[in-house]
């Protein structure tokens, strides 16, 4: 499959040739093995100082033409940036192991994201000194009332927190340092998410997906120029190793590529329809290591 495109400022054919495979391995364990298609930029004659190769642009100065190319490239490079935000978020919730799931909620209509940022940065703080090693990534989303809340991936809090001279379950003493910032009976803080669905397996893969979802869908929908989503310092995740194989085939590329360590399991294993992309999510079983 081939396509003459605009590469560069020559008219080039692009020509698939084989496949590229980026697997990313973190320091706890999880582990990112993508396949994609690797592409060629063939000038569309064999001297490039020919200057029919060259791609000749005309002026569109204050035509529809140029306000529909503006459009699309400004679609394409929200896209793109949401992508980017989506693939970050997700990498350093697993680089920090991450494997609790925290929800902060507003009892009272509050669509204000500037306010919402500036409770969440208070309730962090009030956090960081009841517990001097908590540390996260975080999203914020839009309800479907239009009210704020913020997801918040961490590590497993303990069962008791020392607050006000007392030992307190968890889950209270961030409903209180919530509510201490936004008000009395104004706010919740659910751990294990919403329903508690992360409660039976915290798992840093399932937990990675589910925010940074959230995180691109807000990202797209609209507070431009907002960042969603932030992290504490030092969750840079290692590189990733990146292969191309020319002339491979996709299903001679997954047989290659599929390595399941031992003692993992698989969280996401799929193939897009067109059967272009590949990819395979896996991370340390809890119940494997937990057997003798």
């Amino acid at each position: 499959m081939s396509a003459m495109v605009k590469h560069k400022g020559f008219w080039c054919e692009k020509v698939q040739d084989g496949v590229t495979v980026r697997v990313q391995q973190f320091d706890n364990g999880q582990r990112e093995t993508l396949i994609q298609p690797r592409y060629l930029y063939i000038p569309g004659t064999s001297d490039p100082d020919d200057p029919d190769c060259h791609v000749v642009e005309v002026d569109q100065s204050g035509t529809l033409e140029e306000q529909r190319m503006l459009e699309e490239r400004a679609k394409r490079s929200a896209w793109k940036s949401g992508q980017r935000a989506k693939r970050n978020c997700r990498w350093k919730i697993k680089q920090g192991g991450f494997n609790e799931m925290l929800t902060l909620t507003y009892r009272a209509n509050q669509q204000d994201l500037a306010l919402c940022r500036k409770h969440f940065a208070a309730w962090l703080r009030k956090m960081r000194k009841a517990l001097p090693c908590f540390r996260g990534v975080w999203g914020f989303e839009r309800q479907e009332r239009g009210a704020w809340h913020v997801h918040v991936a961490c590590n497993r809090l303990p069962m008791l927190i020392q607050h006000k001279g007392v030992k307190v379950l968890s889950w209270k003493v961030g409903t209180a340092l919530w509510r201490d910032v936004v008000g009395v009976n104004n706010g919740l803080c659910f751990v294990g998410g919403k329903d508690g669905r992360f409660n039976r397996y915290r798992s840093p893969a399932k937990i990675a997906g589910y925010v940074s979802k959230y995180l691109t869908k807000d990202h797209a929908n609209g507070e431009t120029g907002a960042r969603m989503w932030d992290s504490s310092q030092g969750l840079t995740p290692p590189p990733a190793s990146i292969m191309h194989f020319p002339g491979t085939s996709m299903a001679d590329a997954i047989s290659l590529a599929w390595e399941l360590p031992e003692g993992h399991s698989v969280v996401q294993h799929i193939c897009n329809k067109l059967g272009t992309v590949w990819l395979l999510y896996s991370e340390p079983d809890p119940m494997r290591r937990a057997l003798p």
